[in-house]
């Protein structure tokens, strides 16, 4: 058992929990994202933290703010009860522009001075891999109030010393010089860890280790050399009432386990999620 309360919780819900408290109370627009725990954390952070949040997802080709948020393994539209209003395209890219927009991104490499790479591994002209492109991490990251990253596995493939592809913005002359104002890199958050940047030098810092996490297994699996002080704290540790929420409300049926899942464990989390929807 763990935490002043001794409740004991596992990582999904740790980084869930972290991810939630960094929503501030006059944040306005969060929007939807790939990740169970993403989702997770801006639903409890709507229902906790930030009263004034409003959830944005697409639903047939156009944005909706949506006024709940229940993690469900069934794909489809978005139930009409549940969207308050519709926004186009045009009204979202001016939300984004005027630093009303705030979207936890994934990014495929993140290096030492946060810049990010969404687009390919590789050479450009002869990729090995190719993704889904910048698409909206370029305004993001100028544009946002702030930034953050979430990463479901730390490994040396995804914190590189050096992006193939600049995507996002980092710590870079511009911040520094005052050219760029928005849209700092504020923490990346991982399977093993916290990583904020020092502002100073803007490079990688730790700043905690989650549940049974050690410093070994978060430098052994960074491609670059992290800043580690000499006290590394353990991340917090999620709260009674943000557990009860999690588990009878948000995502009853634990679509927060795939997240961290491995090859091995994927498909039976999967099998038991669906078992447990079909009888709820």
């Amino acid at each position: 058992m763990t935490g002043m309360n001794m409740v004991d919780y596992t990582v999904e819900e740790q980084v869930i929990c972290y991810l939630a408290r960094s929503f501030d109370p006059d944040e306005e627009i969060g929007v939807f994202a790939l990740n169970n725990c993403t989702n997770a954390s801006l639903s409890l952070a709507k229902k906790l933290y930030a009263p004034r949040l409003a959830i944005l997802k697409q639903s047939e080709g156009r944005y909706c703010v949506i006024s709940e948020l229940c993690l469900s393994p069934v794909v489809g539209q978005v139930p009409e009860k549940i969207i308050e209003t519709r926004y186009s395209s045009e009204e979202a890219f001016a939300m984004v522009n005027n630093g009303r927009y705030m979207v936890i991104m994934q990014p495929v490499q993140i290096d030492k001075n946060g810049f990010i790479n969404l687009s390919l591994v590789g050479d450009f002209a002869k990729p090995k891999m190719t993704f889904v492109g910048s698409r909206g991490a370029p305004s993001n990251t100028v544009n946002q109030r702030k930034t953050l990253y979430f990463v479901t596995n730390h490994s040396s493939r995804t914190f590189v010393e050096q992006v193939d592809f600049k995507s996002g913005v980092g710590y870079s002359q511009e911040r520094s010089d005052g050219t760029i104002k928005w849209g700092t890199p504020i923490e990346v958050i991982s399977n093993l860890c916290v990583i904020d940047f020092d502002e100073a030098c803007g490079a990688a810092r730790l700043k905690s280790l989650h549940k049974g996490i050690t410093r070994r297994d978060v430098e052994e699996n960074t491609g670059f050399e992290l800043i580690v002080p000499e006290n590394v704290p353990e991340t917090p540790a999620p709260k009674r009432d943000e557990l009860d929420l999690i588990r009878t409300e948000i995502d009853p049926l634990g679509m927060r386990r795939l997240d961290f899942a491995t090859k091995e464990n994927y498909a039976q989390i999967e099998t038991e999620i669906r078992s447990a929807a079909d009888g709820a």
